[in-house]
């Protein structure tokens, strides 16, 4: 570790102010390794890099050295650079706390070595928290203002960075100063602010951060909103506080974050490490690992909990049989073992087709009573884990192993698919679009973008003369889309999570998900009008049309349509029994509480049903048509149900 002689550093400014010559021998930073590292007392500063084009200019390594070797002008130069102030207060205020040494990222790291910038990054964690004092330099702040919390606050930019959260949680005191250097509280006395500006528990702020008291999805949530200039340094400013250690590989990208979270489950057993989005209202991944630590926003309140006191809530709060709580060894709930192709794990499983809700051994509060529950879905041998499933306490549960992908595949499932709607003839019989659900999304020039993170949407059409309603239901996940109509439009924001899994179902457990194209057809109530939806690839054609003919029935046989004297039927002996069709103008839903119907066909504008019970055709028909029940005998020939309706 290299640090700043304060003595040394405040000689060369007050020499080079009184205009006299600076010693070229003197040493400004000094190296200490082991317990000679260990035997210092050193003060350690927290602050935002300075953006160049801002006009702020911070001071490196090799500038130190120019301070004893350069010229005047040279120094000149450093010495007015922004960061060189920080520098020079950061020692003054350390001399006056009766400390030696300082070390400052900016100029005590040699940051052309990609070997010594990798250790620094792992040892940072731990440099900040044996250090004696830290100084956390707020450079756009005055005063007190944004500890006050009944006043606008602007926050201060350090509380947005990635590398200052382990440099506030690890010290065990941070002394907080404003631009002028103007002292403005401690870790301590400021702990309820720190805590609603960062969500990190008073607690831990109070009385100092001890591994295993935060889960590892708390510590990610601390990281959602703060941001870095490179990438990769989300990943790598987390090390310290998750205890782990990697080597940097600058370029990577986003992959830093994933290989952060398997070096996490090479070392740890906690499964909130899985619990990221479990608020989420929609949505699906293809990989079990987090992109970023946004994804854990909302597990600022996440604990985890440990093997036995996860098999005791479990054995409380489900019903999963004894036999089931016995399989559930402490090896295998402790062990998650990556491979290639994904990560295995033993967990709490309840099964529906392709769908299973498994359960973490983590809940927030750590309420054993309200563990977190994940939703997986298998299709061609890929896990996706789906968001916004309503939780079952009906299902069977058992302990199962599953395997977990964890690899990109976003060129495999691209991130957005988009539809096409084809709805130009649905005007000419005045229908128009009315909404669009969930808000956000839009329909623009007939196309319906959805995506990972929004992966349902319902379009509702209304025609205003008679309130005909219907909607369109669209749906995609991973390399499947579908799309169907319904009718059941009535109060649609509060069944949207209900269409929606309506939707999922007919993805991965119907069998209707898109493989080629399909046809659809739904009858509009009180119509003979049928609506038709025809899904070709990303294109979905809405039309309506006189419904086509369609003969069905559930006895297994087809037979030829006869039309006499308005009444449509047909006539065929099986087992002693007549059935018939016949033609009637009413709503269609009027008949379907009727148990004689065994199916309904539809004709060209016109409505047939098929019916098992003559004398209940014969009786239903007189009744809906006002006729007399007197005038059909009980056995309720064609003849006088002709006689009866004309």
């Amino acid at each position: 570790m290299r640090l700043i002689d304060v003595a040394t550093m405040l000689d060369v400014e007050t020499s080079t102010n009184e205009g006299k010559k600076v010693a070229r021998t003197s040493k400004i930073l000094k190296e200490f390794y082991g317990s000679d590292l260990a035997e210092k007392e050193y003060a350690i500063l927290s602050h935002c890099w300075g953006v160049e084009k801002d006009g702020e200019q911070e001071v490196l390594l090799e500038d130190m050295k120019q301070l004893l070797t350069g010229s005047d002008e040279e120094r000149s130069e450093i010495r007015g650079r922004t960061g060189y102030k920080k520098i020079i207060d950061t020692c003054r205020q350390s001399q006056k706390d009766g400390l030696k040494w300082v070390w400052i990222d900016t100029c005590c790291i040699n940051k052309e070595s990609s070997a010594e910038l990798s250790e620094a990054i792992n040892s940072m964690y731990s440099w900040y928290k044996n250090a004696k004092h830290c100084y956390a330099y707020l450079h756009d702040t005055i005063g007190k203002s944004w500890t006050n919390r009944r006043e606008p606050m602007v926050t201060p930019k350090w509380f947005s960075r990635g590398w200052t959260l382990q440099e506030l949680v690890a010290p065990k005191v941070v002394h907080f100063f404003d631009q002028s250097w103007e002292h403005v509280g401690d870790k301590a006395q400021l702990a309820a602010t720190l805590s609603n500006m960062t969500r990190i528990p008073r607690s831990i702020l109070e009385n100092g951060f001890i591994s295993g008291r935060a889960s590892v999805a708390q510590i990610m949530s601390w990281a959602a909103d703060r941001t870095t200039t490179r990438e990769e340094d989300r990943a790598y400013s987390l090390l310290g506080l998750l205890g782990v250690h990697m080597p940097m590989l600058y370029g990577e990208g986003r992959h830093a974050f994933r290989r952060l979270q398997l070096e996490i489950i090479r070392t740890s057993n906690d499964q909130s490490i899985f619990a990221w989005g479990f608020t989420r209202k929609s949505g699906w991944s293809s990989s079990f690992l987090a992109d970023d630590p946004s994804y854990f926003r909302d597990c600022s309140r996440v604990g985890s909990f440990e093997p036995e006191l996860f098999t005791l809530g479990l054995a409380e709060n489900s019903e999963m049989p004894v036999d089931e709580l016995s399989k559930f060894t402490g090896e295998r709930l402790r062990t998650f073992t990556v491979t290639n192709d994904g990560i295995q794990i033993w967990l709490p499983t309840a099964s529906f087709g392709p769908f299973s809700e498994v359960t973490l051994a983590c809940a927030e509060s750590r309420k054993l009573y309200s563990m977190i529950t994940i939703h997986l879905v298998l299709q061609h041998s890929t896990c996706f884990r789906i968001f916004g499933i309503p939780n079952s306490r009906s299902w069977k549960v058992e302990l199962k192993q599953h395997l977990l992908p964890y690899k990109d595949s976003g060129a495999k499932y691209p991130a957005t698919f988009t539809f096409k709607l084809d709805c130009q003839t649905l005007s000419h019989d005045g229908f128009v679009q009315d909404r669009i659900l969930p808000d956000g999304l839009r329909a623009e020039d007939g196309s319906v973008r959805l995506s990972r993170d929004q992966d349902f949407a319902a379009i509702t059409y209304v025609r205003r003369v008679d309130d005909t309603r219907f909607g369109v239901l669209l749906s995609h996940c991973g390399d499947l889309h579908s799309a169907f109509a319904t009718l059941c439009i009535e109060d649609l924001e509060q069944k949207l999570s209900f269409l929606r899994w309506e939707a999922l179902e007919r993805l991965f457990f119907s069998g209707l998900w898109y493989k080629g194209s399909i046809i659809q057809h739904a009858h509009l109530r009180q119509s003979i009008q049928g609506l038709q939806l025809i899904l070709l690839g990303v294109l979905v054609v809405v039309h309506l049309r006189a419904m086509l003919l369609v003969m069905t029935c559930l006895l297994g046989f087809h037979g030829n349509l006869v039309l006499q004297c308005g009444i449509v039927f047909l006539t065929k002996c099986f087992k002693c029994m007549v059935y018939l069709l016949t033609l009637l103008a009413c709503p269609s839903h009027w008949w379907t509480q009727s148990s004689s119907w065994v199916t309904m066909v539809l004709f060209p504008k016109m409505e047939i049903w098929i019916c098992s019970d003559l004398k209940a055709i014969s009786l239903s028909f007189l009744q809906i048509l006002n006729l007399n029940p007197s005038r059909i005998s009980s056995a309720g020939s064609i003849t006088q149900i002709q006689e009866a309706m004309f």
